[in-house]
């Protein structure tokens, strides 16, 4: 009887969650109409908020960020203690889990990311789905190596990280209900596999670096010119550059521990904030033509560096560049660096992205179609 009671409070809370963000984004309020998230480009979403200004109220009760300089102040304060409490929470897939553990560096991660991406790239041949072969399987490798996990332990892991995979967004766009069972499942088998301390560090870590590998992937098709020049001069610019133009995180809430003066207004500790990095990141004020993907703009000195958060308070950026800079790697090693521009072994677009609807955290690219010549 306690489970099913347990099991129809979690279905009513998803239902209200998403009935709300309804409501509210029917109406008018930019940020409820993100987390409902029903349209496939994200872009319009983050225009509508910029419009609304630097900082204001959501109907929802938080305050959300759109400004970049703002959105830095904000991310540097110091927020409630352990990971900020979601606003509107409908699924806590971390209840229960200890503050996070710290990911792999930068350092730790390019070795067996460079050999992942190897073996990923070796078996690619004609029209192929670049988040499935390449972006989704090198982190749960890289992940696996470094917990020294092996035969059936691997195979658990990537199932695992495979039905946790939305955890980043579940809190606020809920999830069906079978998709939340499935997701807290998937937790517990982690924490099974990597122990508590871990859990949390993975499912946060695994899914930005599959969306920031993905990102880099996608700007390869899309942007060829400009991608092919920065691998040429330095592969680091790339990824930063994803990092900015497609963040992997590109809505961070959180609470306040202090009170924090930003846009020119007073955000009291306690309160819930909402910063659309995404938006910050192309902040007209910070950025030169800021839609533009232009890896080379940090070449020069004074450019702003992209904002990149922790979200559930797990420190991402190192994680997610190591692997991704191993993976520009592993891509120009294949095609020949020179040869990038010219297409040699380098994937071409063999159709639009897809990204994974109501997914207002990430924006997550589902598939990244492309065409490797063999």
């Amino acid at each position: 009887m306690a489970l099913v009671t347990a099991e129809r409070e979690l279905g009513r809370r998803l239902q209200l969650v998403q009935g709300i963000h309804w409501l509210y984004g029917a109406q008018g309020d930019a940020y409820a109409a993100l987390l409902r998230g029903y349209g496939s480009d994200p872009s319009p979403a983050y225009e509508r908020a910029r419009a609304a200004g630097p900082l204001w109220r959501s109907r929802l009760g938080v305050r959300v960020c759109t400004g970049y300089a703002p959105a830095r102040r904000l991310l540097a304060a110091r927020t409630a203690d352990g990971p900020g409490e979601q606003p509107q929470s409908a699924l806590a897939w971390d209840e229960g889990l200890p503050d996070a553990g710290e990911l792999p560096g930068a350092d730790q991660v390019r070795e067996p990311a460079a050999r992942a991406a190897e073996r990923a790239l070796a078996g690619l041949r004609g029209e192929v789905d670049l988040v499935a072969s390449v972006a989704a399987r090198v982190p749960v490798e890289v992940l696996a190596d470094v917990h020294g996990l092996t035969g059936a332990d691997r195979v658990r892991l990537a199932e695992a990280c495979a039905g946790a995979a939305g955890a980043l967004d579940a809190a606020l766009a809920p999830p069906a209900y079978d998709d939340a069972v499935r997701l807290l499942d998937a937790v517990g088998t982690l924490r099974d596999l990597l122990g508590d301390e871990a859990a949390r560090a993975a499912v946060v870590g695994v899914r930005a670096a599959r969306e920031l590998i993905a990102g880099v992937l996608h700007a390869l098709l899309t942007a060829p010119e400009a991608a092919a020049a920065a691998v040429r001069e330095d592969p680091a610019l790339l990824v930063t550059e994803t990092l900015r133009h497609d963040p992997p995180v590109k809505l961070h809430t959180f609470s306040l521990a202090e009170d924090v003066e930003a846009a020119g207004e007073r955000v009291a500790a306690g309160e819930q904030v909402a910063v659309l990095v995404a938006a910050a990141n192309r902040d007209p004020e910070a950025f030169t033509a800021p839609d533009r993907f232009v890896p080379d703009r940090y070449a020069a000195s004074g450019v702003p560096e992209p904002l990149v958060p922790a979200p559930h308070g797990v420190a991402v950026e190192a994680f997610a560049r190591g692997q991704a800079e191993a993976v520009v790697a592993a891509v120009a090693a294949v095609a020949g660096v020179g040869g990038l521009a010219a297409a040699g072994g380098l994937p071409t677009a063999a159709g639009g992205a897809v990204r994974v609807r109501r997914s207002p955290v990430t924006w997550g690219l589902e598939r990244v179609p492309a065409r490797v010549a063999g």
